[in-house]
């Protein structure tokens, strides 16, 4: 069994009108160019993702917003459908939290373990981060976006969290034990990863809503469900239907997401992870 006793990234703070955070790539594996060419994987073609980078993002399709998935274990890399896509999360994913109240926001507690997709690559579990690197979407806007949690559907409790570097405390974006809804901002050709953390197996469904306004003002919304299956099977997963509680809530929890005391501008993110093994 693993143990998380920290998480170090290297991070710089950036002033702005609302409290925002704004972290500095140094990390080559977050480097890419997404290219105007990549194909969409036709609707209803299943794949499961068990290991390798796959980004959220959305792109323009024909006039219309979609918010995908970019598969990049596929060679070349492509998009793909989300209610086509199980991330199948295992064994390795799973984590033993340090002895600390550092991570309590997460509803699981010190020392007990939880299932983690991790801010950095592991072998054996998906990385999933998300991007706003389509040609199609930096040609219709110049603002960024908006990445807004509308509702968990699964056991336990979900989180999802970055670590800035230094003895800064873990940054919440999302958290299905908190009240009230949440948005994190995304700038424009960004490429960002964070923890996901949940404290129980079992299908996981997550709502997420894209927001774009295009340079002539017109705002485009896209919403669609992640699906994961932590440590069951994934066809669970594809059969899953969301049950919500509404908009920003979870099923398992019964409250709605906490709105922070701003958004989070995310750029361009760098993350280094200490993983040890329990004593």
């Amino acid at each position: 069994m693993k143990k998380i006793p920290a998480l170090i990234t290297a991070a710089m703070i950036a002033a702005a009108p609302a409290a925002t955070a704004q972290v500095q790539d140094n990390n080559p594996a977050l480097q890419q160019v997404v290219d105007a060419n990549e194909t969409i994987a036709p609707e209803g073609e299943r794949t499961v993702i068990d290991a390798g980078h796959v980004d959220l993002g959305p792109m323009f399709v024909d006039g219309n917003l979609q918010f995908l998935a970019r598969d990049d274990t596929h060679e070349p890399a492509m998009w793909r459908h989300l209610n086509d896509v199980v991330f199948a999360v295992g064994d390795a994913a799973k984590q033993t939290l340090p002895d600390t109240n550092d991570f309590d926001f997460t509803g699981a507690k010190p020392g007990s373990d939880v299932w983690v997709v991790p801010q950095t690559e592991v072998a054996g579990v998906p990385w999933l981060g998300w991007n706003s690197q389509a040609p199609s979407l930096l040609e219709r806007s110049t603002s960024g976006m908006s990445l807004e949690f509308a509702g968990h559907d699964g056991p336990g409790d979900f989180s999802l969290f970055v670590q800035p570097g230094g003895f800064h405390e873990p940054q919440q974006l999302w958290n299905s034990r908190t009240e009230g809804d949440q948005s994190m901002w995304v700038e424009p050709n960004t490429h960002t990863h964070a923890n996901w953390v949940f404290t129980e197996p079992g299908v996981h469904l997550i709502k997420v809503r894209a927001k774009v306004e295009d340079t002539d003002g017109q705002v485009h919304t896209d919403e669609q469900v992640l699906r994961l299956a932590v440590g069951v099977d994934p066809q669970e997963a594809f059969d899953a239907e969301f049950a919500g509680a509404g908009e920003g809530a979870s099923s398992s929890s019964n409250v709605l997401l906490f709105a922070g005391l701003g958004v989070l501008v995310l750029a361009l993110v760098a993350f280094a992870v200490v993983w040890g093994r329990r004593k």
